[in-house]
């Protein structure tokens, strides 16, 4: 996989070059690939006094950053009154082994939940 590099977003002479032309009124008509050709005429008749002035204006711009993703926070479900009830009395069962521990808390609930229900009757 290729490495995300810094100095492959800078832009170069020629990219900002194609950036000005963009709005010149003698390309506005042409089709995309004539306009690609005729703007590679004009950089190339440039004088070498114009292309050292066109590199020295590219590397003082910017270079572009990489937009940074931001991490979505998911949010959180709101635990179950089972799930509640079994992390306040998972302790309480600590010297047994995990499967049994669980096994007598929800022997636990199971009784806590039919003394409940005569009582919302």
């Amino acid at each position: 996989m290729f490495r995300f590099c810094c100095s492959r977003l800078a832009i170069g002479a020629y990219s900002l070059f194609m950036m000005e032309q963009k709005n010149n009124p003698a390309l506005k008509g042409l089709p995309i690939g004539q306009r690609g050709k005729m703007t590679a005429k004009l950089y190339k008749a440039l004088s070498p006094s114009e292309r050292t002035e066109l590199e020295k204006r590219a590397k003082a711009m910017p270079s572009r950053r990489r937009a940074k993703t931001k991490a979505v926070e998911k949010k959180r479900r709101t635990p179950s009154k089972y799930a509640q009830f079994v992390k306040v009395n998972l302790p309480k069962y600590s010297q047994l082994p995990h499967k049994e521990r669980l096994a007598a808390v929800a022997k636990l609930w199971k009784e806590q939940q039919k003394q409940q229900q005569p009582q919302k009757k």
